[in-house]
């Protein structure tokens, strides 16, 4: 019988199965803490940033974009992937004004998550930040597609509610900024 204070699994090997643009995909053979072996799959994503931002006015930007995993346009924080060695506060300002115009003024560490820990290392960095009073204009990625949206606290709520808001960064970043105050 195992130790239930030791559950870490023993990686025994790795298989790379697939490399990608963004991910890859390993095929890891695994000793259990009883000596029981099995198989784990695991995405290799790089750690991002996400960003809840809020205007001087008291509204909050959120960005609306095309997510083709889940066929629809999806409204979500600001977020993206953090570059080789980059800190992810400045990879936080960063992507707040690419994807915004807006600049960030100041900036508060609520959390990080991991969305999807049963098959994905990717560590989400969530952040709060107060942003400049107007934009300067967006300076996207070459194959980003996202627009700026503007809505007051009630109605990040309502499309909370009302599930029209329902990506899991932004619903952590939420409940994280709420319990905050």
């Amino acid at each position: 019988m195992s130790d239930m204070n030791d559950l870490t699994e023993k990686t025994l090997n790795t298989e790379r199965k697939y490399t990608g643009k963004i991910i890859s995909v390993d095929l890891l053979d695994i000793e259990l803490p009883d000596g029981r072996k099995t198989k784990r799959e695991v995405i290799r994503h790089d750690n991002a940033v996400a960003i809840l931002a809020r205007r001087p006015d008291g509204k909050f930007v959120f960005v609306k974009q095309y997510r083709k995993a889940a066929e629809e346009a999806l409204i979500e924080v600001i977020a993206g992937g953090l570059e080789a060695g980059e800190d992810p506060i400045e990879g936080a300002k960063r992507e707040t004004a690419e994807e915004t115009g807006y600049d960030v003024t100041s900036i508060k560490f609520l959390t990080t998550i991991i969305c999807t820990p049963g098959y994905c290392e990717e560590r989400i960095h969530i952040y709060f930040a107060e942003l400049s009073e107007t934009a300067h204009g967006q300076d996207q990625d070459p194959d980003e597609n996202v627009y700026p949206v503007i809505l007051s606290e009630a109605e990040v709520e309502d499309g909370i509610r009302n599930a029209t808001i329902f990506d899991a960064k932004t619903l952590a970043a939420w409940a994280c900024f709420k319990l905050a105050r």
